[in-house]
């Protein structure tokens, strides 16, 4: 069934490439901003009025070389979709300072990581292809408002939305999942809901000098939002708690090259268990009930810079990023991750928008899970039964890339990753994947 939604979708995308028809009159130009073209004018003039529609095919595909818990090759894909509209409330009702978005998306297909990367429940902690997960279904994944006060200074955003488009976002410039975007929910997934998830949420934004802005919210943690069929989900019934977080970010510019850098925390309300003792601080025995806390928090840090700009030109060059994330360890596996890439844009004068990325990232698992493995490894022996536990350590990714854009609508990022100890399992052979992923704007 997959393979032949890969097969329609390139035979589709192949059509629309191909069409001389009246969407466009040279759909193979390399400055070409959609497949579908301007709608013989139409698409510009509605964004002139206000109305912005964006409609993007993302498929990533991922073959294991070596390595793994099962060598047997295999090549998956997985596939999302987004289907988007902005509307520019001050062109449209001459509302100042306003602006609303709705985001549809869809994703399918299937992950290599689990069939073929990480041992059978302990997952690996990364993904090969990050447009995997939070279900195969249809979703509504953002439908707010944005109301700018004091010249825009101020600027408060109601409605659906994850968290990342507004706190701990980043660059995504690599297939590897903790090598693009935001850090935060790759650890703290059940709480903290990333796109394609959305959720009821409120947040405010203060830009209290040129380089300089706060910003903090309110968001609803319901896992009613994260279900395979409860995409368009609008009720509230099954909210378990709110996360709070806290962003202060600086975006200056050293010698004309342009960086941000940003500091966060979140405070949430929520009931999470422990993960090694139980209600009477005594190290659990498998099958026995957690200690509950009653809430959980993080922090991070994050900065991408510009490091070399030929010729001046804020769009070439050198570029650097490096994530830094730390968990409380009364609820959190992962204790923190760590991430350093790289990534050269214009490397080719002919190909000025062409990059090539290399990127690192570290698990580091929270040694209270180990001492709870090791354990409870240790009682099961003394009674002769077998060990139920494998004892799970570090995790890293790492990707070398290039990603080659034909147009601003087509772009082919082909990738070599290596992942070591998988789900953090020493007993697990590192992995080599080929990968590569293609978007298409139409």
């Amino acid at each position: 069934m997959h393979l032949s939604y890969s097969l329609r979708l390139i035979i589709i995308c192949s059509a629309v490439l191909m069409c001389q028809s009246s969407f466009a009159n040279e759909p193979w130009s390399q400055d070409r901003q959609w497949l579908f073209g301007d709608w013989n004018g139409n698409r510009q003039e509605l964004e002139e009025k206000g109305y912005k529609f964006t409609t993007t095919i993302t498929t990533e595909s991922a073959s294991n070389l070596a390595g793994g818990y099962n060598d047997d090759n295999k090549t998956l894909h997985s596939y999302n979709l987004n289907l988007g509209t902005h509307f520019d409330l001050e062109k449209i009702k001459g509302w100042k300072d306003t602006e609303a978005n709705i985001m549809i998306s869809k994703r399918d297909g299937q992950e290599l990581s689990g069939e073929r990367i990480s041992m059978p429940g302990y997952k690996h902690f990364s993904n090969v292809q990050e447009n995997y997960g939070r279900g195969q279904s249809w979703r509504i994944s953002s439908a707010w408002i944005k109301k700018g006060f004091k010249d825009n200074t101020v600027q408060v955003k109601v409605g659906r939305m994850g968290l990342n488009e507004d706190f701990d976002g980043g660059q995504c410039e690599f297939q590897n999942l903790i090598l693009c975007g935001n850090q935060i929910g790759k650890t703290n997934g059940s709480i903290w809901y990333n796109f394609p998830v959305s959720g009821w949420a409120a947040n405010v934004k203060y830009q209290f000098a040129p380089e300089w802005s706060i910003a903090t919210g309110i968001y609803e943690i319901n896992p009613e939002n994260m279900l395979e069929n409860r995409g368009f989900n609008s009720t509230m019934d099954e909210t378990e708690g709110a996360i709070i977080p806290l962003q202060l970010v600086w975006t200056p510019k050293f010698d004309g090259k342009g960086g941000e850098y940003k500091i966060g925390a979140y405070y949430a309300d929520v009931d999470m268990d422990d993960v090694k003792t139980n209600a009477n601080n005594q190290t659990a025995v498998k099958g026995d009930s957690f200690k509950s806390h009653d809430d959980k928090y993080s922090f991070w840090l994050s900065g991408q810079q510009q490091l070399t700009a030929p010729d001046g030109n804020a769009n070439k060059g050198l570029f650097a990023t490096a994530h830094l994330v730390f968990n409380d360890k009364g609820t959190s596996t992962v204790e923190s991750t760590q991430q350093l890439a790289f990534w050269y844009k214009g490397l080719i004068d002919s190909r000025p928008q062409d990059s090539i990325g290399l990127g690192i990232a570290h698990f580091d698992v929270n040694s209270r899970v180990a001492d709870y493995q090791r354990y409870n490894n240790t009682v099961m022996l003394d009674v002769g039964q077998p060990k139920p536990y494998f004892i799970q350590d570090d995790e890293v990714n790492i990707e070398l890339n290039y990603t080659y854009r034909w147009s601003p609508a087509v772009m082919f990022r082909p990738n070599l990753q290596y992942i070591y100890q998988p789900g953090g399992i020493s007993e697990v052979d590192n992995a080599w994947v080929a990968g590569l992923t293609m978007q298409l704007n139409f």
